[in-house]
């Protein structure tokens, strides 16, 4: 198994934080549109490896708290799931955030007296109820996740030094 130092991990950490960001600004930026403009991105991918590269930086930022806590066999302790639980929190507060404009819109153009009535259709790539199924699913596994760190919490024991 490939091993790297803590410096070499919290440069990689940033460096995934940071494509996560950028591919977020891009299905932001991108999911809802004009019908009539052309695609400029494709959302689906960008929305995709976002999520998995949420994942990706989770598990990592796991593994960087449990080194940090000198914490270095396989058996990581909980720091894998508080730090999912977190990213997916992440992932919940963006998408409640998404726009999923989509439909016909009318619009009022012109000045004044001369205003006219123009209808725009918006198309979204994620759509709302694919939003709201998309967040139901995460809640779910943030609450299994807590159940998961509630059980470790209440059967952890520390010894005190009295």
């Amino acid at each position: 198994m490939k091993t790297i130092n803590l410096s070499q991990a919290l440069k990689q950490k940033n460096r995934l934080a940071g494509e996560v960001a950028r591919l977020r600004e891009i299905v932001q930026r991108e999911n809802s549109r004009k019908e009539s403009q052309p695609a400029r991105a494709d959302v689906r991918a960008a929305f995709d490896e976002s999520v998995k590269l949420s994942r990706d930086l989770a598990a990592f930022k796991g593994l960087i708290a449990a080194a940090n806590a000198g914490v270095v066999e396989l058996e990581r302790g909980i720091y894998g799931k508080l730090n999912l639980q977190a990213e997916l929190r992440g992932l919940l507060a963006f998408m409640k955030t998404l726009n999923t404009k989509e439909g016909v819109e009318v619009e009022r153009v012109g000045f004044l007296s001369r205003d006219e009535a123009v209808s725009t259709v918006y198309v979204a790539v994620i759509t709302r109820d694919e939003v709201d199924r998309q967040v139901a699913a995460w809640q779910a596994e943030i609450e299994r996740l807590q159940d998961e760190i509630d059980d470790f919490n209440a059967t952890t024991r520390i010894p005190l030094n009295s």
